[in-house]
């Protein structure tokens, strides 16, 4: 068995202990980047790339996209932005079951909840 100095082992463990906790929050950096690339790709169109409803297809449309910054969209739980992402809602918005994952789905919710770009 190899010798390991044992003040390598210290740095080892103590290099770790600094990255650990930051973990999550590259996660979660990961996410909001995949979320916005999803959104930007898929979304933005419709619900315009600050998410305000103004997006290029808006005068082809019989309904305008929702804004998704509005108090009104904000208010829902995220069951329910979940649900009208996953299975469509109002007019013209179908559903995304077929295209995105639950867990893309749920980073798109989350997306939606953070502040405008």
């Amino acid at each position: 068995m190899r010798h390991v100095n044992p003040f390598v082992k210290i740095a080892i463990v103590f290099t770790a202990m600094s990255i650990i906790p930051l973990l999550p929050a590259l996660a979660d950096e990961g996410e909001t980047r995949s979320a916005k690339a999803l959104f930007h790709q898929y979304c933005q169109d419709c619900h315009g790339p600050q998410r305000d409803g103004r997006g290029g297809l808006r005068p082809f449309l019989e309904q305008d996209p929702a804004n998704l910054t509005s108090q009104a969209t904000q208010a829902k739980t995220d069951q329910e932005l979940f649900s009208i992402i996953k299975n469509g809602g109002g007019v013209e918005m179908h559903g995304w079951a077929d295209t995105f994952t639950d867990e893309q789905i749920l980073g798109l919710v989350r997306y939606l909840r953070a502040p405008s770009p």
